[in-house]
């Protein structure tokens, strides 16, 4: 449903793909990099150390000295939280740029700081292509008028940022998400996907989910948009390798026809402080991972990215940075035998068909 005071273009980006500086044809989308945050205040994650004697390093600018602690305990440190230097970011870019990368989709949304005219900005500066996200987050970052709000309403905000651009800035959204859900899924959640899902068929945009931690819950979440009239070929399945673990339950969710985006390459701890009954695999694991869906021959499913939300993960401050999957995980999938046309459908062929509007 549309807001009818924002009437629609008469004109929308059908059969192109929506950048921050307009929309461009899809021969030029190139290599991507289909979940990652060039700007981004995550404090909605921090976590309080428990030990007196850490509570000192929670407050601390993260630095070579303190970078040991961070990585391991990455949630309990405030300025490891926010990315929020342009000239940094905008430097971070220009290396997965020079690696041969194209696009990056920004999938920063509603209550983690979106900046639409700094995107803008690194767009410009670097040469790249940045696509960025529309919706709300998980429900700890709402807004409190978000309660009164319609799911019509909600739609609404979404249809006006891809439509029209965020407030006034004329910058558009070329990407719905991400759209955070939890686990128990909370009500504010299902409202703000429910709204995704009309801003979908309404836009002809892509849909990309950030699914609870739950084996069950992408399964869940995508039989939802099903109900609700969505489209499952344009709809992204993020954070699949923190999250289905069990073969069979992947299966199943491989033959729901979303995308699969095995988003977090680069993200190695063996202490995973968002789910500590749970995991967080290693790069192997996740090549592993893909692997196995190729097996089931559905390779056309399948997105990279490194949802990169956190200073420790930069280059800056001793990381990996954006280019990551290009500089080391793409070697090693070749010297695993991948061929170059499967890597080739998976970092330009999937992502372009997935940002192009229907």
């Amino acid at each position: 449903m549309t807001s009818p005071s924002h009437p629609v273009p008469k004109h929308r980006a059908a059969r192109k793909v929506l950048t921050v500086l307009g929309p461009i044809e899809p021969a030029k989308v190139g290599i991507t990099s289909t979940h990652e945050h060039l700007l981004i205040d995550f404090s909605v994650v921090f976590t309080e150390p428990k030990e007196a004697s850490n509570r000192r390093l929670m407050d601390e600018d993260v630095s070579l000295e303190n970078l040991g602690w961070v990585r391991y305990n990455w949630t309990s440190n405030r300025d490891n939280l926010r990315i929020l230097d342009e000239d940094i970011s905008t430097w971070e870019a220009q290396q997965y740029f020079n690696a041969g990368g194209s696009t990056i989709v920004d999938v920063t949304s509603v209550g983690l700081a979106r900046d639409p005219e700094a995107l803008a900005r690194i767009s410009r500066q670097t040469g790249l292509n940045v696509v960025m996200g529309a919706g709300n987050y998980v429900h700890m970052t709402h807004d409190p008028e978000l309660e009164n709000l319609t799911v019509e309403q909600i739609a609404g905000q979404i249809i006006h940022d891809i439509d029209q651009g965020v407030g006034d800035t004329g910058v558009r959204s070329g990407i719905i998400g991400e759209i955070g859900c939890s686990w128990p899924w909370h009500d504010s959640e299902k409202k703000t996907l429910e709204a995704a899902v009309i801003a979908q068929r309404e836009t002809g945009a892509p849909l990309l989910i950030h699914p609870g931690r739950n084996e069950r819950a992408p399964i869940e979440l995508l039989e939802a948009v099903d109900k609700w009239g969505g489209n499952l070929n344009r709809t992204v399945m993020g954070h699949i390798e923190r999250t289905v673990y069990d073969r069979c339950i992947l299966n199943e969710l491989i033959g729901m026809g979303s995308y699969l985006n095995f988003d977090l390459f680069g993200h190695e701890s063996s202490f995973y402080p968002l789910a500590i009954e749970s995991h967080m695999p290693a790069d192997h694991e996740r090549i592993e991972m893909v692997e196995h869906v190729i097996s089931e021959g559905k390779q056309g499913n399948i997105l990279l990215g490194h949802d990169v939300c956190s200073k420790h993960r930069l280059k800056t401050y001793g990381g990996h940075g954006f280019d990551h999957i290009l500089t080391r995980i793409v070697p090693r999938m070749r010297a695993r035998g991948m061929s170059e046309e499967v890597v080739r459908l998976i970092l330009v062929d999937n992502p372009t068909r997935m940002l192009t509007f229907d």
